[in-house]
């Protein structure tokens, strides 16, 4: 099951379609028993857009593949199935920077956006989420480390590290996790307002990712940004 709040109309973001295709190479037998399932990158390329830093796809991508860091890498039948595994891998994560900057606010995890079958399936999901939330901090070096040292903010990232501890197990989450999950884009929306000044930095050195809520916020009712033609909350905003 994927997202339904972004847009089939646009080139530019990824599509549903696209994203099963995406989760389908993912999971297959082509991939390295350590790769990422969507809602591992989910979390993961939302950790390095409202991070501190800048990582370029070299950096990000081996991690894709292999959470390890061992550096496992697919078995691609064609040049051109590769070709196509990036490209969408990369409007993943282009569509999450105009999300991200667009409409913060609104952003919500991918587990969180979905009609799931079954408590134990909302479970594994949002641990998976938070899992490669984290390997997308730790993925960044010592980058984070003024965030840690910062008690306030370091209560934001704290819940979504305790959920990351019980990826690998299978006991359910109980309430109290539960109510954590709920408020974990409140969480990031903390995060990234931490990290704002760096990345502004970061842009001043002309490294280049679009800068995450630097461009104007769209209103509820307002058309889309994604060029649907649907008010925005029908759209990216649901």
């Amino acid at each position: 099951m994927t997202q339904k709040h972004l847009s089939d109309n646009n080139p530019i973001i990824i599509s549903d379609s696209e994203l099963d295709e995406l989760q389908e190479f993912l999971l297959s037998d082509a991939s390295p028993e350590g790769a990422m399932m969507l809602d591992t990158l989910d979390g993961f390329l939302t950790a390095l857009i409202i991070g501190p830093v800048i990582v370029p796809p070299s950096a990000w991508l081996p991690l894709v593949w292999d959470m390890s860091g061992e550096g496992k890498e697919p078995k691609f039948e064609t040049l051109e199935q590769d070709q196509r595994i990036e490209e969408l891998l990369m409007k993943m994560m282009n569509s999450f920077v105009m999300k991200l900057s667009t409409s913060p606010d609104y952003y919500e995890p991918r587990p969180g956006t979905m009609a799931l079958g079954s408590d134990e399936t909302r479970d594994f999901l949002i641990k998976q989420w938070a899992k490669g939330f984290m390997i997308g901090v730790n993925g960044s070096g010592t980058a984070w480390d003024p965030l840690l040292l910062d008690k306030q903010f370091l209560m934001l990232l704290a819940p979504i590290y305790l959920l990351s501890l019980r990826a690998d197990d299978s006991v359910p989450l109980d309430l109290e996790m539960y109510r954590v999950w709920e408020r974990v884009p409140e969480y990031l929306r903390g995060i990234n307002e931490f990290w704002l000044p760096s990345r502004r930095g970061e842009m001043v050195k002309g490294k280049g990712m679009a800068l995450v809520t630097e461009a104007k916020r769209i209103g509820r009712n307002e058309p889309c940004s994604c060029g649907s033609g649907k008010k925005y909350k029908k759209c990216c905003g649901r």
